[in-house]
């Protein structure tokens, strides 16, 4: 199926959904954007000012907020534009742009929360840190990664195209060819399957470790806040991006390109919160954030945000990263 007939079976799909509802999923993209937006310029904005948030883990945090911002204020804003226009309003271009731009955040993000997930195992289980130069040779190296498969399309291996609701583009989840299918398979392998496995494999480990050590009852308060974190942030990550890609995983296997747009849009709108959770989950219970937001941003406090949970304490100080092997500097969870 060429690039011309599959942009006509879209647009055809996509006059299956009603205005109404692209207006509503304007509506939604609009709210995901302000929220997502806020809390990832909340989140730089003290990063860059506080001196003492600048460690290894907190670079690789706001670097992982940076690629949410731009998910959010571009991706959402123009998802947001396209909705209410009804259709895709940028063009074939711009429809490549927008895939690779879309494409490489959201393989940066997963990358990130990954590294994120082993450099707190090596910590936990094996008390081994990172320094500030490590962290950001891992940074650029995830960086690479992910632009390595955002670019591959424009090389000739598959192609981006409108998804099925029409106001959106990404991979060609549905074609045929051979280039198509072992794109979209890596991708699913390699890039969500792969990474979920080291995630899960890191939070198994902290767990194992934390049962283990558990020998007095002020340890009961860290770990139970170790176990919420890291519970909000797996939901979250596969709460995000698991429809999507297994949405996607179904259609190449099966060659079923008959979903409903509506159906299919979906898992889209799941995939474009991931963006919103990472500023609130990493930090809402970090007390040193917490202290040198209320510092910077007072208002902040008089609203009752970014409080501290009396519960962490104990967690925040087993979990703290540091830039040297003497002394502990940055919260982990």
């Amino acid at each position: 199926m060429n690039s011309s007939n599959l942009t006509e079976k879209v647009n055809v799909m996509s006059k299956e959904i009603p205005d109404s509802v692209h207006y509503i999923f304007g509506v939604v993209y609009m709210l995901l954007n302000v929220v997502a937006t806020t809390g990832n310029v909340v989140v730089l904005y003290v990063f860059f000012r506080s001196k003492k948030l600048h460690s290894a883990i907190y670079f690789m945090i706001s670097a992982l907020c940076l690629g949410d911002l731009l998910m959010s204020s571009v991706g959402l804003t123009i998802l947001s534009i396209a909705s209410f226009a009804t259709y895709w309003v940028l063009g074939d271009w711009g429809c490549i742009a927008y895939g690779t731009l879309m494409t490489f955040l959201g393989l940066m993000q997963i990358t990130l929360l990954t590294v994120i997930a082993v450099t707190r195992y090596i910590f936990v289980v094996h008390n081994n840190n990172i320094g500030p130069c490590s962290a950001k040779v891992i940074t650029l190296l995830c960086t690479l990664y992910a632009l390595g498969f955002s670019v591959a399309p424009l090389l000739g291996w598959s192609k981006f195209v409108l998804e099925p609701i029409g106001t959106s583009c990404g991979p060609n989840w549905v074609g045929i060819e051979w280039s198509d299918v072992s794109f979209n398979m890596t991708l699913f392998f390699l890039c969500f399957l792969a990474p979920l496995s080291f995630i899960l494999f890191s939070y198994i480990m902290i767990f194992w470790k934390i049962k283990k050590k558990r020998i007095q009852k002020k340890n009961e308060t860290y770990e139970i806040h170790v176990s919420t974190t890291i519970l909000f942030m797996i939901v979250a990550f596969l709460g995000s991006w698991t429809p999507y890609a297994f949405m996607a995983l179904y259609i190449v296997i099966t060659k079923n390109n008959q979903i409903h747009p509506l159906l299919a849009a979906l898992p889209l709108v799941f995939a474009k919160c991931a963006p919103i959770w990472n500023p609130y989950i990493y930090f809402m219970r970090d007390t040193k954030f917490n202290h040198e937001c209320r510092k910077m941003l007072p208002i902040l406090s008089r609203l009752g945000l970014w409080r501290v949970n009396p519960g962490s304490s104990q967690a925040d100080h087993v979990m703290h990263l540091n830039d040297t092997l003497s002394r502990k500097t940055s919260t982990y969870v």
